[in-house]
């Protein structure tokens, strides 16, 4: 659904005129696409919708090789990494997906809200999804609750693990990935940081740790889908310096910039969860439950 909120905005946005964009010629209406803040709005579309359907891909690859792999240990590795993504999938996706389809409408300003446009509509089909087959408050629970601290917390280590050991190998490529290499190394130090909190504040207090379940779903959200992005973006760069003509050029730029854009302006969301996973469950009892609708 993200994805046709996208095309459809993005469509838009190469038809409609408004405004005069920086540095265009005077006494001509722009294309809303040479507005800045347009482009931002579909870079964002894109950049999410391209890392939640990494994290989907993803997924699925796990539960195929869990189900169908021949080595005992391997199939069961793949299982443990296919718990731990199933939130994310679930819970992460779903809600990016309604914020996607959002912005497709504040693309089409109020013609968005026009129901002849499709772009209502695209909301509408994605709302739910954060509703049903576990709501996703449920799927943070289980997150904090049960994905997290499996085997002891050796199964969420070895995902950092894994992605700290391949931040490390992007000082080998050009200055366009300084900035992705840095975001996600930040972005990962935080995650670190309170997934140690969780482990050490679950046996004393869980319920302060399930009153931060949700936060720590977007960061780990947020994480995941910036490294897969980075993934991306390197394959695209030796793609390109192979000179392999399997693909084309400005696809494999999209890659790369698409995954910048990721980095230095998405990547940073997971470490304003910071302060959300860590604060604890004291302020949500501090009123009576009829303090809410006074």
């Amino acid at each position: 659904v993200a994805e046709r909120a996208l095309q459809l905005a993005s469509d838009y946005a190469q038809d409609r005129r408004q405004g005069r964009a920086v540095g265009s010629p005077a006494g001509e209406q722009s294309l809303i696409i040479d507005h800045a803040d347009v482009r931002r709005m579909l870079l964002t579309m894109r950049a999410y919708t391209d890392a939640m359907r990494g994290v989907l891909y993803l997924n699925a690859a796990y539960l195929d090789i869990a189900n169908r792999h021949s080595d005992a240990d391997t199939a069961q590795n793949a299982s443990d990494r296919a718990e731990l993504l199933t939130p994310i999938s679930k819970g992460w996706c779903t809600d990016i997906g309604c914020e996607m389809t959002s912005l497709g409408i504040q693309v089409h300003g109020g013609y968005g809200y026009i129901e002849e446009t499709g772009a209502a509509q695209h909301f509408r089909d994605a709302r739910i999804s954060p509703i049903y087959e576990g709501t996703n408050g449920i799927q943070a629970i289980d997150l904090v609750g049960r994905k997290v601290p499996m085997k002891n917390g050796a199964v969420i280590k070895e995902l950092l693990d894994e992605i700290q050991q391949f931040s490390q190998g992007l000082d080998g490529y050009s200055e366009e990935f300084i900035s992705i290499k840095k975001n996600l190394e930040e972005a990962l130090t935080v995650t670190e940081e309170a997934t140690d909190w969780i482990f050490a504040r679950g046996a004393e207090n869980p319920n302060d740790v399930m009153a931060g379940a949700t936060p720590y779903l977007k960061m780990l959200g947020q994480l995941v889908g910036g490294w897969l992005l980075a993934r991306q973006a390197v394959f695209a760069k030796e793609q390109t310096k192979n000179g392999n003509g399997k693909f084309d050029a400005e696809y494999l730029n999209s890659k790369i910039v698409t995954a910048r854009f990721y980095a230095e302006q998405l990547l940073p969301i997971a470490g304003s969860q910071l302060n959300a996973v860590t604060a604890g469950s004291s302020d949500l009892y501090a009123m009576q439950a009829e303090g809410f609708s006074v």
